[in-house]
C-alpha cells in the first residue's frame, strides 16, 4: 500500500512539473521546417492550401512538417528511399528531421519579450500561443503574409534566420525595491504586484472594448435614433433613452448591465477565469529566473529563485537589462538599472530675478523708502524753522 502510495505522489509531482514547465522545442523545429518550405517552394511566401483547391508542394511540404515531427514512427516511412525520391514535397521534411538536433527550448531561455504589433520578414514564421485555463496552447503558424494580431491572453513566437523573439501581450515589470553601491553594485527587486498590473490592463483592455463597441452601435444607428425620435410624435422617444445611447453614464463603469456583450475572441476575461498570473504568481512553489545583461549586449547573468523577490549582483559602470523569466510562459518586460557613477551636481549660483523675489522684502523695501521720505522731510522742516528764527532775531 505504502509503494502505491509513493508511486502516486511521484505520478502527481511529474504531472505537476509538466504542466507547470513546457518545452518549446517541438513548435520551434516544426517552425523552422516550415520556413524552408517557404524558402524552397514558394515565390511569394505563403504556404496556404484550401479545401476547394489542389494542394500546393509548398503546402504539402507545410504539412509534412508538423506530420514527421509530431508522428515521427508512424510517418518515418516517407523518408525511406523507395518513397523519398518520388515524393518532392517530402524531399526537405525529411532531410530537415534527419539532420536536426533536437533539444529543448525553455521560456527562460528566450530574450526580452516585445510590444505590439507582430513585425516579420519574408520568410518567418509566427507561431500563436493562446492561455487556456492554466496552460498556453498552439493555435497556429502564420508566414509573413498573415500576420497575426497580438491579441488578449496570446503569445506569439517568430522564429527568423537570427533565432527567436516573441511577444507578449501580458505587461508586467518587477520593481527595483533598493541599489547598494560596492564592489559590486546589489539590487534588490521585487514582484508582489503582478495580480494587480494584469489586472488594471485588464481592465483598461475592457474600457477600450466597450467603446469600440458603443462606437460601432453609434455609427451604424446613431442616425437612426435621432431621426426616429424627430419624426415619430406618437410615441417619441425619451431624453433618458437618447442619453442613454449617446452618452456614458456616470456609473458606466461598475454597471454590467448596460455593457454590450463582447464576442468570444476579442472580449477580456473576468476575474473568475483561471488566467495566466492571477494564480501563477501566487503559487508559493513556483520559481522563477531572474535574467539580467548589459544593454548593449554581452554575458547574461541568471539567478533561480523560488520567491517574488531577489538580490542580484551587477557590476558598476554598466546599464543592465532586468526582467523575471519563467518556464511557464513569456515572463516579465525588462526593467533598466543604471550602475555606472551618478554625477555629481555642483550649486552654483543663478540670480534669477523672478524666483527670488519676496513680497515681504517688497513691502519691507516699501515701507523702508516710505520712512526715509518722512524723516528727511522733517529734517527740512526743522531745519527751515531755524532758519527763520535766526533771521528773525538779527
Amino acid at each position: 500500500m505504502n509503494y502505491l502510495c509513493l508511486l502516486f505522489v511521484m505520478c502527481c509531482a511529474g504531472l505537476v512539473n509538466y504542466t507547470m514547465a513546457f518545452d518549446l522545442g517541438p513548435l520551434v523545429r516544426i517552425a523552422q521546417c516550415r520556413v524552408q518550405c517557404i524558402e524552397n517552394h514558394s515565390t511569394d511566401g505563403t504556404c496556404d492550401w484550401y479545401a476547394n483547391r489542389a494542394e500546393t508542394l509548398c503546402s504539402e511540404c507545410w504539412q509534412n512538417c508538423d506530420t514527421l515531427e509530431t508522428q515521427w514512427e508512424s510517418s518515418k516511412s516517407m523518408c525511406d528511399e523507395e518513397n523519398y525520391f518520388h515524393c518532392p514535397a517530402c524531399k526537405i521534411p525529411c532531410h530537415y528531421r534527419l539532420s536536426r538536433i533536437e533539444e529543448e527550448v525553455m521560456p527562460s531561455s528566450l530574450p526580452a519579450p516585445m510590444r505590439g504589433p507582430v513585425k516579420l520578414n519574408n520568410q518567418d514564421i509566427a507561431i500563436v500561443l493562446r492561455k487556456v485555463g492554466s496552460t498556453w496552447k498552439e493555435e497556429g503558424f502564420y508566414p509573413s503574409t498573415k500576420i497575426p494580431s497580438l491579441r488578449q491572453d496570446t503569445w506569439i513566437l517568430v522564429v527568423e534566420d537570427e533565432g527567436l523573439k516573441h511577444y507578449s501581450w501580458e505587461e508586467w515589470t518587477p520593481k527595483l525595491e533598493s541599489l547598494k553601491d560596492g564592489a559590486f553594485v546589489e539590487a534588490t527587486l521585487s514582484w508582489t504586484d503582478v495580480d494587480v498590473q494584469l489586472k488594471k490592463q485588464r481592465e483598461i483592455e475592457q474600457k477600450k472594448f466597450n467603446d469600440r463597441i458603443r462606437q460601432f452601435y453609434l455609427e451604424k444607428y446613431g442616425e437612426k435614433v435621432l431621426s426616429e425620435r424627430n419624426d415619430n410624435k406618437n410615441t417619441p422617444i425619451t431624453e433618458e433613452v437618447v442619453r442613454r445611447f449617446f452618452f456614458k453614464r456616470d456609473n458606466y463603469d461598475n454597471d454590467d448591465n448596460d455593457n454590450t456583450k463582447p464576442t468570444k475572441t476579442d472580449s477580456v476575461r473576468t476575474d473568475n477565469d483561471d488566467v495566466f498570473g492571477e494564480k501563477k504568481y501566487t503559487d508559493k512553489d513556483e520559481s522563477y529566473v531572474v535574467s539580467w545583461e548589459p544593454e548593449t549586449g554581452g554575458l547574461m547573468g541568471n539567478q533561480v529563485v523560488d520567491t517574488t523577490s531577489a538580490q542580484i549582483s551587477l557590476l558598476p559602470g554598466t546599464k543592465y537589462l532586468v526582467r523575471i523569466a519563467s518556464n511557464d510562459g513569456p515572463g516579465s518586460y525588462p526593467i533598466e538599472i543604471d550602475t555606472r557613477p551618478r554625477p555629481v551636481l555642483r550649486w552654483q549660483y543663478q540670480p534669477n530675478f523672478q524666483d527670488n523675489i519676496n513680497e515681504w522684502a517688497i513691502v519691507a523695501g516699501f515701507l523702508s523708502a516710505l520712512l526715509v521720505l518722512i524723516l528727511i522731510t522733517i529734517i527740512r522742516t526743522v531745519t527751515k524753522r531755524k532758519t527763520v528764527d535766526d533771521v528773525n532775531e538779527v
